[in-house]
């Protein structure tokens, strides 16, 4: 669970770090495995998302007692897998623009928060996620990005404060939690070294998550109940992929 203090940070900055799912040394198994994943056959029109479905590894990533405890202290004792993607920044990949992930998804409420979970090492020269504090407060105007940029929308340069940033370094193993509304983006990565990390969503019960608009490709797509109990129904349930794999740490 988040300390006080930690959680205050937490609503303030919009963003906590300082937490791990296992050591390097264990993170090269689970880069192993996540590799493996990636090259059988998928549930989803997209090789890396939805995985925690149907792999153990990234199911147990997404379920790890170190994340789900804290993110519990932010959203309550309740708590449901709505997402997942595992994202590579490979040499000459090109920057993600500053955005707010609340302008892409479609939960009413829009109540959800994100942990982004480092397989790789995550440092400047590859292009780690920077993240300007206090953005979460405020949704801030976006705009249509080129036809050939990765993401569809960006933050409107004129709302966006970059020299605000902060850089979120992080060895593999380690984890931030960041809000619905934070302003992220990333760099190219010009280092000749990938960077790849899974990224996690959850939400509440409560919450009404759009499954056909969300994930209209993957059958069987379900929330996975991670913490507690699902009084509410209000949305199709998965079950974990068969045995657990290696849960590291």
């Amino acid at each position: 669970m988040l300390r006080d203090d930690e959680l205050a940070a937490y609503r303030r900055e919009g963003f906590h770090r300082g937490a791990r799912v296992g050591s390097v040394r264990d993170m090269d198994g689970v880069r192993e495995r996540i590799d493996a994943c990636l090259a059988e056959p998928v549930l989803a029109d997209h090789p890396d998302v939805h995985r925690h479905l149907d792999n153990p590894t990234i199911y147990d990533l997404c379920a790890h007692p170190q994340i789900v405890e804290r993110v519990a202290s932010i959203l309550g004792p309740d708590l449901l897998v709505w997402h997942s993607r595992v994202f590579h920044k490979r040499d000459d990949d090109p920057p993600i623009p500053w955005h707010q992930d609340g302008v892409y998804w479609n939960l009413e409420p829009l109540v959800s928060v994100s942990a982004w979970i480092a397989i790789d090492r995550a440092e400047r020269d590859n292009a780690c996620v920077q993240v300007i504090p206090g953005s979460h407060l405020r949704p801030l105007p976006h705009m249509r990005t080129s036809p050939t940029a990765r993401f569809g929308q960006q933050a409107d340069p004129d709302h966006v404060d970059a020299s605000a940033a902060v850089p979120i370094e992080l060895e593999p193993g380690e984890f931030f939690l960041f809000d619905t509304w934070l302003l992220h983006s990333s760099t190219a990565n010009t280092s000749g070294r990938r960077r790849t990390a899974l990224s996690v969503r959850y939400t509440t019960p409560d919450v009404t998550v759009a499954v056909k608009t969300l994930a209209p490709s993957v059958p069987g797509y379900g929330l996975q109940l991670v913490r507690g109990q699902d009084r509410d129904s209000r949305n199709p349930r998965a079950p974990s992929p068969g045995p657990r794999g290696s849960r590291s740490g």
